[in-house]
Order: structure tokens, then sequence, then C-alpha cells
């Protein structure tokens, strides 16, 4: 039987391989990218977590938001790919009928591949019944919700004018109780692929409208372990003691991680959790 220490040790080979985290494995073209977020299921955009990054995979480096601002961003913000800039090709990416953008994973932007949202289809529909008699959200998320839901498809501007919040102080209440919603994946949000001149916007429509909401026939403890699963998996190598802090519904994440330990679904080496693949996968070739 493999030591923890050599566990830890090839799971960072692995990660390291698998998030494409060297020059020479770096993603180089739009095809790449969408077939790395389908291998992975999950992966955060921007990256600083543990989570595989989509930029970091773009650059074949670890990259993550810092203090420096802007000038951080210019690592990759005017990257081209395929003589397009790597922003715009990455809203592309995000309209997809196959992979949608939500704020799921640490309330950051995280895309998701259409392989799991049968999982996450089920903790959705959980929460939004929760919702709807008002065991969760705020006034103004539930008010926010139920009028994304009326229009099917709206833009953020009118989607303030309906709500009654278009004035510069409404801006960080407003924008707030959208991230939130995104942060349970019952709404989705992708940039306007047409903004009028000066406009930048997000057209909204719910988790249904997005995905056509199909399900798996599971409940929602089974489908939580199964999204805890899949996230060890595409993280290959986690601190035990973070995964409390991956999703809003953390100690229901918590009691099921525990679950997945007793049975072997995912291991335990020292202080973090591991992949099960890890023990099998090469480090080699």
């Amino acid at each position: 039987m493999i030591s923890e220490d050599l566990l830890i040790k090839k799971a960072e080979t692995i990660r390291t391989r698998e998030h494409r985290l060297t020059p020479n494995l770096k993603l180089r073209s739009r095809q790449e990218i969408v077939e790395f977020i389908h291998s992975k299921g999950l992966v955060s955009v921007l990256g600083g977590n543990e989570l595989p990054s989509l930029i970091s995979a773009v650059l074949g480096k670890p990259w993550k938001p810092s203090s420096k601002g802007f000038s951080g961003w210019l690592e990759w913000w005017s990257l081209k790919m395929e003589d397009q800039r790597l922003p715009n090709l990455l809203g592309e990416i995000e309209r997809r009928k196959d992979i949608l953008a939500t704020r799921v994973f640490r309330r950051t932007k995280t895309l998701v591949s259409k392989s799991l949202w049968p999982i996450l289809g089920v903790i959705v529909e959980h929460h939004r019944e929760l919702a709807t008699k008002r065991m969760m959200l705020s006034d103004l998320e539930l008010k926010l919700l139920k009028t994304i839901e009326v229009e099917g498809s709206i833009r953020t501007d009118r989607l303030r004018k309906l709500v009654r919040m278009e004035t510069r102080g409404e801006n960080a209440r407003f924008h707030r109780a959208l991230a939130s919603l995104e942060s349970y994946a019952l709404t989705v949000g992708v940039e306007d692929p047409q903004p009028e001149k000066h406009l930048h916007a997000n057209i909204w429509q719910t988790w249904k409208t997005r995905t056509g909401d199909g399900s798996a026939r599971s409940s929602y403890r089974g489908a939580l372990g199964k999204l805890v699963e899949k996230t060890v998996d595409a993280c290959v190598l986690v601190s035990e003691d973070q995964v409390g802090k991956w999703f809003r519904w953390s100690t229901d994440t918590v009691s099921v991680k525990d679950e997945l330990l007793r049975d072997g679904t995912i291991l335990k080496a020292d202080n973090y959790l591991v992949s099960p693949r890890v023990l099998h996968a090469k480090t080699r070739g």
C-alpha cells in the first residue's frame, strides 16, 4: 500500500499535469479549452482556488487574481487565440449550449460542463423549493428570482428597471443580490454578445430556462455526494479543511464529505483529500 506522503506527492504531480500548469501542456485552441472543461466537469475561470483554472491552463502556469489590480490581468487579457482576443473567446464559450457559467464554487466564476447539470440540477431545485417557502433568500433576492423566472430571459438594465433599482445608490445592493442567486446556481448570467453602445450587460435566465432542467433522479444528499465526489476528482488534491468553504450549503457539504470518506469514494492522506484514481494513475508519459 502506498504511503500517505507518496500518495500526496503523486497527486501533486498528476494535478500539475491535468491542470496544465507547465508551458508545454498549456491550452492552445478553442477546441482544447472546450475539451478541458468537459474533461474536468468544473473549471474555475480565473483560479486562485482548488479547481483547475482556465486562465492558468491557457498560460501554462499558476495564475490568480492579486493585489496588483488590472495590471495583473494584463498577463492574459490581451492574449489572442485563433486570431480572437481571449476575453471575447471566453464569452463565446460561456454562451455555448453545453457549458454554463455559475458562481457556485467559492462564489467565483465557475464553468460547468453539461455532464454535471443533472447532478447540480437536483441541488438547484432543492434550494428553489426552499426559496419559494421563504426558508432562504432575502426579499430582494426572491423578487429578482421571480422576475427573471417570469421574463424567461432579461438583460441587466431591464431587470433593474422592473425591480425599480435604477439609481446609482442601489448598485451594490442590486449586484450583491444577483451574485447570491448565482452562487446557488438559481440564475445564470452571460454577457450580452450584442450590447448597445457604452452598455455592457448580462442576460439573465433561471437554471431551468438555461439548462432545460434535465435533473437526475436522485435525492438532494445523493446529488450533493456526487457533486463533492466530482469536485474532489477535478481538484485531484485538496486540503480537507477547505471543503466547507466550497459551496453555500456548507454544513451539508461537510457531512456528505465524511460519508464519502467512510465508504472509500474519496481518499484521505494526512490533511488532504485525494481522488481515488490517483492510486492507479501514471505519473509519467
